[in-house]
């Protein structure tokens, strides 16, 4: 999963199955959150220059920077780097 890859690239590891799961279902309530409020992904989405393409998930590409902001401040990528 894109999830998993993230992890591996980030921390230079797998996660193990407990990790994985727990960011996965974090991703699951974030995508559902940004869904039923749109405005919330708005501080997620506005950041920098990237231009945003209007076919994408918004939603799901939300969800995917609070997973990918979480493994960052993990302490396995801290570690890391």
């Amino acid at each position: 999963s894109a999830v998993q890859s993230a992890f591996t690239q980030l921390c230079g590891r797998a996660p193990s199955t407990e990790e994985l799961q727990v960011l996965l279902e974090l991703q699951t309530q974030e995508w559902k959150k940004f869904q039923a409020q749109p405005n919330k992904a708005k501080g997620w989405l506005e950041t920098g220059d990237f231009e945003l393409d209007p076919t994408v998930d918004l939603a799901l590409l939300a969800a995917n920077a609070v997973v990918a902001s979480t493994i960052i401040n993990a302490d396995a990528s801290v570690i890391k780097r």
